[in-house]
């Protein structure tokens, strides 16, 4: 089931705090796999955004994906990621966004950003695809679509 703007967004542990106790708007964004090279291109999009991102009032972001925590911290090191990355490993996370998919015989989360208001309400849902292919501006350009899409907020 597709969570909806408006409906609540369900808590999930971040490290040892769960996002519901973090304080203020949040964006979490599932993605398939790191190190592949949509995957790369949205993170870094992001990252590169990340400095206007928090001039919005947003100083939260989780990547979250089915890859090991391991993976993510290599990930995250490799690309210079400043913000956090959460291990779906089994899908739980992934199921109650409604985002968890079977693609090619491999069970991974959809590419869909949620911005979170202050009251863990889903403020946006932006579904890219597991490809990227519905992405309107690409994934080289989804940390800019985000600021447009917190601008418009």
């Amino acid at each position: 089931m597709k969570l909806k703007e408006g409906e609540s967004a369900p808590d999930f542990m971040v490290g040892k705090t769960k996002l519901h106790q973090i304080p203020g708007r949040k964006i979490v964004f599932f993605f398939p796999k790191a190190f592949t090279p949509g995957c790369t291109k949205e993170a870094c999009a992001i990252q590169d955004t990340f400095e206007d991102i928090k001039e919005l009032g947003i100083n939260t972001v989780i990547g979250v994906s089915m890859d090991d925590q391991k993976t993510l911290e290599k990930f995250k090191e490799s690309y210079g990621l400043e913000y956090t990355f959460v291990s779906d490993k089994q899908g739980e996370i992934s199921k109650q966004y409604g985002v968890y998919k079977n693609f090619l015989l491999t069970k991974i989360s959809d590419r869909v950003t949620f911005i979170i208001n202050e009251d863990n309400k889903i403020e946006k849902r932006v579904e890219l695809g597991i490809t990227g292919r519905k992405s309107k501006v690409g994934l080289e350009n989804h940390g800019k679509e985000i600021l447009q899409l917190l601008n418009d907020l």
